[in-house]
């Protein structure tokens, strides 16, 4: 906890000293006589607020608003607006919090020894496989209580003045995580993020016939797609849909029209996202074609259609581009194939023959791929010793090993003496 950023600004701000044991005497020596946390509203928009004209609506919690809107026929007619953290709040809503602390204060109670266990399911670093099958759980049990036209049950209502952490954990705390899962792991269908899938969809709809620049491009997904995170992040989004260098896409969606990162960084050396411009790649319409838009499930938020669920590729690009992620106790890695041969193979299958094994393929990669069992490959790199000389040459290196680490950890330490090999990669 002591290298936990927040934590060492806390401890700074409120003056507490290490190992000091404070009694009474000390207490009053504090700058602060208590602390509130004012948390950030996750899960994502927990915080909304429904005007229409001077009716206002107030909800804390996501299943709390559904509710609201199912027995609303007419709630399309509000204004609905998503907080995200505390500084989309005016000025004037802050005085309002804050004049009203017994509405907004929501204390912890502790209510025994379930909450101990909770706490422990929650955080405990054994207890992997029972937050899985929690999660699996609640996600069967949203399914039947949508099935059945049933409403979400939510933690927090108008009144409500504390909460036990067993409520917190099982109510709250499942809700970040389950959309933790959808937002960090990618569909096996499109192979695609929700972020991901918001570029697309936006850049669809555009149908740019010149180039546009990344920064401005992240503006128009934000504002199209109901994204409630920074722009930043849409903009490396952006950025890596683009990237061709060896070890990024076999397919990029968009094109990089400028610095658009190398195999140096491993794509981290790219331009700021105002000075670098994009558009789609011309065979993304080919690989998701809008022949397929009437029958796409469309998402809706803040009264306006958004992305489809999922798109349907005429191609699984989930193996063409691979796919990484890391949510809640659950993780994916996909590693890339040649579009060629997965062509084949679905020749193959639309013929009621057998798919042949393929082996991992990165576009212009020069190393040597090798298949080592059913389920690891080992990736090497290029090298030329030249013994008369006592030199070597390396002319590629494995995929996912970039050339600026390589040479610090690899490179460098060998001129000192150091022996270390390393031209070969496991995926």
């Amino acid at each position: 906890m002591f290298q936990n950023e927040e934590l060492k600004n806390l401890v700074k701000i409120l003056g507490l000293q290490y190992k000091q044991v404070y009694d009474d005497d000390k207490m009053n020596e504090l700058l602060y006589g208590r602390l509130m946390i004012m948390a950030d509203q996750d899960q994502d928009g927990s915080h909304i607020k429904a005007t229409k004209g001077k009716v206002e609506k107030c909800f804390y919690s996501l299943p709390e608003f559904e509710e609201w809107k199912a027995k609303t026929p007419n709630w399309n007619i509000y204004k609905v607006k998503y907080y995200k953290g505390l500084g989309t709040s005016t000025a004037e809503e802050d005085k309002k919090y804050f004049s009203d602390m017994d509405r907004h204060r929501i204390r912890f109670q502790y209510s025994g020894p379930e909450d101990d266990e909770a706490i422990e399911l929650a955080f405990g670093e054994g207890m992997a496989n029972k937050r899985k099958d929690l999660l699996i759980k609640e996600t069967a049990e949203r399914k039947r209580r949508n099935e059945e036209g049933l409403p979400e049950p939510y933690l927090y209502g108008k009144n409500t003045k504390a909460i036990s952490y067993k409520d917190f954990i099982n109510k709250e705390l499942i809700l970040f995580s389950n959309m933790d899962n959808q937002r960090s792991i990618p569909s096996v269908v499109d192979g695609f993020k929700p972020c991901q899938r918001k570029v697309l969809f936006t850049c669809l709809k555009r149908d740019d016939k010149r180039e546009v620049k990344v920064a401005q491009l992240a503006g128009s997904i934000a504002e199209q797609t109901a994204y409630h995170h920074g722009e930043q992040a849409l903009s490396n989004t952006i950025v890596s849909m683009s990237q061709d260098f060896v070890g990024s896409n076999n397919i990029n969606i968009s094109l990089p029209v400028g610095q658009f990162g190398t195999r140096l960084q491993g794509g981290k050396d790219s331009a700021n996202p105002r000075y670098i411009y994009t558009m789609l790649n011309p065979w993304t319409k080919n690989i998701f074609s809008s022949l397929d838009a009437p029958i796409l499930n469309y998402l809706y938020e803040e009264n306006s259609k958004i992305e489809p669920e999922y798109y349907l590729p005429v191609i699984p690009m989930v193996l063409v581009n691979g796919a990484e992620g890391i949510g809640t106790e659950w993780s994916t890695k996909i590693t890339c194939y040649n579009p060629e041969d997965i062509l084949k193979n679905l020749y193959r299958l639309l013929d009621g023959e057998k798919p042949i094994p393929m082996t991992p393929w990165f576009r212009n990669f020069k190393g040597l791929i090798e298949c080592k069992d059913d389920k690891s490959f080992l990736v090497s790199g290029k090298v030329s010793v030249f013994e008369e000389n006592n030199k070597i040459e390396i002319t590629e290196l494995p995929i996912g090993t970039w050339t600026q680490t390589y040479k610090e950890n690899i490179l460098e330490p060998m001129t000192h003496g150091k022996k270390i090999h390393l031209l070969h990669f496991w995926i």
